[in-house]
């Protein structure tokens, strides 16, 4: 495999006939130029040319190829960050805005499915926020009125209605939202950068940004063999932006994730999850997961800022589906693979105008694919003359991520969070079976 080949997952195993696009190399003149061929910098991209701006977009790698391409495939709204969280910071009007603009980024989402004749991308819907733990008695009503604060669809079920569906004694209470839905998220990619060039934008690939400087009343971006001349420049990146704008860079931590896919499990999967949607589980860093290709197990978990791959991921990604679903009994894992997603310690994207024409939309690690969308049409709005949406995650900023400490830091927050859940569980089983005795 080369540098620019996807990497092996299930998702490129599966994925739609494509092209690989050249790389730039002659001098550019655009309305916008986009770097980062993911979520973020497609439907950044794809909303403008929509409204006829010029688009240059350019991918260091393949489109679709980093954490777009590999993700656990959900779409639904809300963020990392818990809604009671922003409510307290920010107020209600505030949290309720920011939620409406997640809501309106699953819209675009669901839309662009229709919009480009795939409906195969579209693999499920409906999705469970399942607990670990027993909530307590309050728990519907706290549920509904959280819905009501945020003009949301979520309802609470009970635990007899979650095991009812998800054959396991770890599940408690759930959130059930139908507004969510699940994707084949690298095939939306390829089907978006191809609307993109339809629409007359240009997408180059293996084109890596090494310099980003202001030239009169537009911004040269600098490539290793060509360039891009533009107004508007919006850095759709990560971690990786270090030599287009290292304050972006130092701004979002890499943190690894890991999906597996097992091969056909029968009818033995449909006795153990009796449910076609999104399902994930409310820990700090919880398991998500979703039954594909009719009998396979779409499994993901575990967040960590050490981004090598482990040496036996098929054997953890294998000991934690047995560990909820034991009764699936012997199975193989058929494709295994990390991803490497961009983390904002304020656990909110990174979306705005940082100078004059200069726009970020980044660091949706975490937060789910509609996300993506949203800030894409925060930042595309601006672009076209309307700041609002953007304003609503002013409050966040670009802030350092802390370099090597931060990520120490974050790793050290991660196991604490572990074990917190571990021991919420623990706990509860003792509780449970003392009032047995």
């Amino acid at each position: 495999m080369t540098e620019f080949d996807y990497p092996a997952s299930w998702y490129a195993a599966t994925r739609d006939a494509d092209k690989v696009r050249p790389a730039l190399a002659t001098q550019e003149v655009a309305d916008v130029a986009v770097v980062g061929g993911g979520f973020a910098g497609l439907h950044t991209a794809r909303l403008l040319a929509q409204k006829g701006q010029r688009v240059v977009l350019v991918e260091r790698r393949r489109i679709g190829w980093g954490a777009s391409g590999r993700n656990g495939g959900f779409v639904g709204p809300g963020y990392a960050q818990r809604s009671g969280a922003l409510i307290d910071r920010l107020g209600l009007d505030h949290a309720r805005q920011l939620y409406a603009q997640s809501q309106r980024g699953v819209a675009i989402v669901r839309n662009a499915i229709t919009e480009l004749g795939h409906p195969d991308i579209l693999m499920g819907t409906g999705k469970l926020s399942v607990s670990r733990t027993d909530q307590g008695a309050g728990f519907a009503d706290r549920t509904r009125k959280l819905a009501e604060q945020l003009g949301a669809s979520f309802e609470p079920w009970e635990t007899s209605r979650v095991r009812a569906v998800l054959a396991t004694a770890r599940y408690h209470q759930a959130i059930h939202d139908p507004t969510s839905f699940h994707i084949h998220p690298l095939n939306l990619a390829l089907a978006l950068a191809a609307d993109i060039e339809r629409q007359g934008g240009k997408i180059y690939e293996s084109t890596e940004g090494d310099g980003l400087t202001r030239d009169g009343g537009a911004w040269q971006l600098r490539t290793q063999r060509g360039s891009v001349r533009a107004p508007h420049v919006v850095l759709a990146g990560n971690a990786d932006l270090g030599a287009v704008q290292p304050r972006i860079a130092r701004a979002v931590l890499p943190v690894a994730t890991y999906v597996a896919v097992t091969e056909k499990l029968g009818a033995r999967l449909g006795e153990a999850i009796q449910w076609t949607g999104a399902i994930s589980d409310t820990r700090r860093a919880g398991d998500y997961y979703r039954i594909v290709d009719r009998d396979r197990l779409l499994w993901g978990g575990r967040i960590t800022t050490d981004t090598t791959e482990p040496k036996r991921l098929r054997d953890m990604m294998r000991r934690d589906i047995l560990s909820v679903y034991p009764q699936l009994g012997s199975i193989e894992i058929a494709h295994a693979w990390p991803g490497i997603m961009g983390y904002a310690p304020h656990k909110m994207p990174q979306v705005g105008e940082i100078e004059p024409g200069l726009w970020v939309c980044s660091a949706f690690g975490g937060h789910g694919l509609a996300q993506t969308a949203a800030g894409a049409d925060a930042v595309a709005a601006g672009i076209l003359g309307d700041p609002s949406r953007c304003q609503l995650f002013a409050p966040f900023g670009t802030g350092w991520a802390g370099g090597a400490a931060g990520r120490a830091a974050t790793q050290l927050a991660y196991w604490g969070l572990q074990m917190r859940d571990w021991w919420d569980e623990k706990r509860q089983t003792q509780n449970a079976e003392t009032l047995r005795t």
